[in-house]
């Protein structure tokens, strides 16, 4: 096969205790016009990493006087700028655990290499991570890191300068098709660094202490357009709460507040609160979600699944939904896992008396399994895009509901 070459050579580290499948792994990296240096001795590994200065490092997860896991441990915690590719012979949950465990150690992580893999798999792997790279750095100036307090001043700038708005996702009945409800969801069109995706400005603005202004600029956006919307008999409205949220004493008299002002009965919003974030102080999560089931409003523990969470404290938690995290919902076509997880969730969550919900809907397929394992609400891409009042009200005309 005829392998065209990276046009940037990359320096490859690799730690394997078989001669052979390093020499080989040798091989096809010269031929796709990289650099490569092999070693089995996890001391040398790091000297070489130390020394010479990889882009990448190959790791074997098995081998006889240490083990992968070890190595990965030893990189992060040594700080180093490198991007590790996890190669194995093991089956693929326990590659999958070790991808993970390269994840939340902080590591850069450009993919798995299942034993025996052939030169074009290595090769397209690192080609394709390169051009990741390559796309990050000519990346519109909205995907770039804030510096200092240029992002407090841009950020309330974009709060009085209405540059933060809300776009909102519908969501159905898994049985009818039926729209129930909408979640909304912040949006920031900044004038030089173009859109923000929330998943980088929602995590400054917690740790900046800027969120309860994020929330106070959704929940009146959101409700004054849901107050005043001639689709609303029936349906909710989602509002997304940060957990550093739960500690203020006063969100639920934010929460009445708006509601008051858009006139919009507490019953017809849903509170979603991250499990993790319910998690971090049950009791005072308990106190205040109480009183918030006690002043009408729905709660609903979002990304449900990857939290890890005691399922005795969850129960004693007042929600009234379930949300399936997307990342089992997309994999329930290629995942057994998956499929056993969704299918647990949603019996646990009918066995506790509440909905369930599933998010990340991207096909039919999908959908139609939600539907057979007994899911009471389902969004999505394949349902419907976040969007913008206007275009929401066309997409309700064309869907018919």
């Amino acid at each position: 096969m005829n392998i065209r070459a990276a046009t940037t050579p990359e320096r490859v580290l690799i730690i394997e205790d078989d001669p052979l499948v390093g020499k080989i792994t040798l091989a096809h990296l010269a031929a796709g016009g990289h650099e490569g240096r092999l070693t089995d001795d996890a001391d040398e590994f790091m000297e070489i990493c130390l020394s010479w200065h990889p882009t990448f490092v190959i790791v074997d997860l098995v081998m006889d006087r240490t083990d992968g896991l070890e190595i990965l441990r030893r990189l992060s915690s040594f700080g180093c700028e490198v991007t590790v590719i996890i190669a194995s012979g093991q089956e693929h949950r326990v590659l999958d655990a070790a991808r993970r465990f390269a994840d939340v150690t902080g590591l850069k992580f450009a993919g798995l290499l299942a034993k025996p893999y052939r030169r074009a798999q290595l090769l397209e792997l690192l080609k394709q991570h390169a051009e990741r790279v390559g796309e990050e750095s000519t990346a519109p100036a909205s995907e770039r890191p804030w510096e200092g307090s240029e992002f407090e001043e841009a950020f309330r700038d974009g709060i009085s300068g209405s540059a933060i708005t809300v776009a909102f996702q519908p969501k159905v009945d898994c049985s009818d098709g039926r729209v129930v409800g909408y979640e909304a969801l912040a949006r920031w069109a900044h004038p030089e660094k173009g859109n923000i995706p929330p998943d980088s400005f929602v995590p400054m603005a917690e740790r900046g202490g800027l969120v309860s202004l994020l929330t106070d600029t959704v929940l009146r956006q959101a409700l004054n357009w849901f107050g005043g919307h001639h689709h609303r008999k029936g349906k909710r409205i989602a509002i997304n709460v940060s957990a550093t949220e739960l500690s203020d004493p006063s969100l639920d008299e934010r929460l009445q507040l708006a509601c008051r002002k858009a006139g919009v009965p507490p019953d017809q919003v849903i509170v979603e609160v991250t499990e993790t974030g319910a998690m971090d102080d049950p009791v005072l999560s308990l106190q205040l979600l109480t009183r918030l089931r006690l002043q009408g409003f729905e709660l609903s523990i979002d990304d449900f699944g990857t939290g890890y969470s005691s399922m005795l404290e969850l129960a004693k938690l007042p929600f009234s939904e379930i949300k399936i995290d997307r990342s089992f919902v997309a994999t329930t076509d290629k995942s057994e896992e998956s499929i056993i997880v969704v299918r647990s969730i949603i019996d646990l969550g009918h066995a506790l008396g509440l909905k369930t919900a599933a998010e990340g809907v991207e096909d039919a397929e999908a959908l139609a399994s939600l539907k057979k394992f007994g899911c009471d609400y389902a969004q999505g891409y394949h349902i419907g895009h976040p969007m913008f009042p206007d275009d929401l009200d066309e997409w309700l005309r064309t869907a018919s509901v």
